[in-house]
């Protein structure tokens, strides 16, 4: 059974079939929706029905979109473009109880994470939000900084990663 709705009506419809205790066991997700966030549909989804198991399924599956998704809660990340026996297989696997990365993307999520790990906390959480595609106000907001910091840390981020700006970012570790 598949569904296409919009974040507030899909919440809608799985509240009305955890009532019947129909929830289904897994849900694959893409992440950039039009307007709507997969990564927020996500975030919810696990908060509200812990049982439902998230397997993303994007065509961006660059390693900081990975990251971002296993981090909020998806135990499976395969890319649109692998040949659909490799989507099949994530979802036994998923179902399974294990958790499952499309294995060319492996490697690239590990060199992502040590790069990562030079960041200070706070500019792991701006790079994050930039990947899910925030503006800056946005981030500012969300982060309760001042644009004046949000600045200085991007300033960080853009050297460290070797990047000229936001769209840069995107392209190199988000799509």
């Amino acid at each position: 059974m598949g569904f296409a709705f919009k974040t507030d009506e899909a919440m809608q419809k799985l509240s009305e079939l955890s009532e019947t205790n129909k929830l289904p066991q897994i849900l694959i997700l893409d992440l950039f929706l039009g307007e709507e966030s997969g990564i927020d549909i996500m975030r919810e989804v696990c908060k509200k029905f812990p049982s439902i198991k998230i397997l993303v399924y994007s065509m961006f599956a660059k390693p900081g979109i990975v990251s971002i998704a296993l981090e909020n809660g998806a135990k499976g990340f395969v890319s649109k473009s692998a040949p659909e026996p490799e989507l099949l297989n994530a979802i036994k696997i998923v179902l399974g109880g294990e958790s499952y990365v499309q294995q060319n993307l492996v490697p690239s999520l590990f060199t992502y994470r040590t790069m990562l790990d030079s960041f200070t906390k706070q500019e792991q959480n701006i790079f994050k939000l930039i990947l899910e595609r925030k503006s800056k106000i946005q981030i500012a907001s969300e982060l309760s900084i001042a644009n004046r910091s949000l600045e200085n840390y991007l300033s960080r981020i853009y050297s460290k990663t070797g990047c000229n700006g936001h769209e840069e970012l995107i392209r190199r570790f988000g799509e």
